[in-house]
């Protein structure tokens, strides 16, 4: 069956259609994941402000511990206290790391979407000027001059790891909140290894607490 040329406008603006409102809605649910970085950073929090109370009274009893545990057990408790401190305060960073970016990115499109809506009444009254005098204007917003200005006050290391992560994703209409899902991961494995560290911690003492 051969496709009518007529309807080519028509398939294609369905198609467009189809596939913004596919992407809005992985962006809604890539957004609604996000929210999972909260109640990760509370359980980090916790454990970190347990861990290093546990870590004081071990240093603070040092003499009364090192008999019970032996110079090994207690330099392995020591050691394994450290990990999940270490561990919870890079989850912590990470996490705001990703709250940082989440508040940012909501604030970004809630202008982006106002100087859009803006621009595009201008861009339709130049287009208008521009066809009663027969000329061709390129109108629409350059994104790569915005991007180009917002990175030249930021450091180096930052406009880098930006343009990476752009070039990484180019093309990809999930491209920041693939950061912000990335962050969120890392701080999931983080707080993971954290209370991992924190439990061998006990069964370490205890293991050596029993072989005195």
């Amino acid at each position: 069956m051969t496709q009518d040329p007529r309807t080519e406008p028509l398939l294609e603006w369905n198609r467009l259609a189809r596939e913004n409102t596919e992407n809005a809605i992985v962006s809604s649910m890539f957004e609604a994941a996000t929210k999972a970085s909260e109640p990760i950073e509370k359980f980090s929090t916790w454990l970190l402000v347990g861990t290093a109370a546990v870590a004081s009274f071990l240093i603070t009893n040092s003499d009364k511990l090192v008999p019970l545990l032996g110079t090994r057990g207690f330099a392995w408790s020591g050691a394994l206290l450290c990990i999940s401190c270490l561990l919870g305060l890079v989850s912590k960073a990470i996490g705001l790391r990703a709250q940082i970016g989440k508040e940012t990115g909501e604030a970004v499109r809630k202008t982006f979407v106002e100087h859009l809506a803006n621009y595009e009444k201008e861009e339709e009254k130049i287009q208008q000027g521009a066809k009663f005098w027969g000329i061709d204007l390129q109108t629409g917003i350059r994104i790569d001059r915005v991007l180009s200005e917002f990175y030249k006050p930021l450091p180096w290391w930052a406009s880098w790891q930006a343009k990476r992560q752009l070039k990484k994703h180019a093309g990809n209409p999930q491209v920041g909140y693939l950061i912000l899902i990335g962050n969120l991961n890392w701080q999931g494995y983080l707080a993971a290894g954290q209370a991992i560290s924190c439990l061998a911690f006990l069964v370490v003492g205890l293991i050596f607490a029993a072989a005195i």
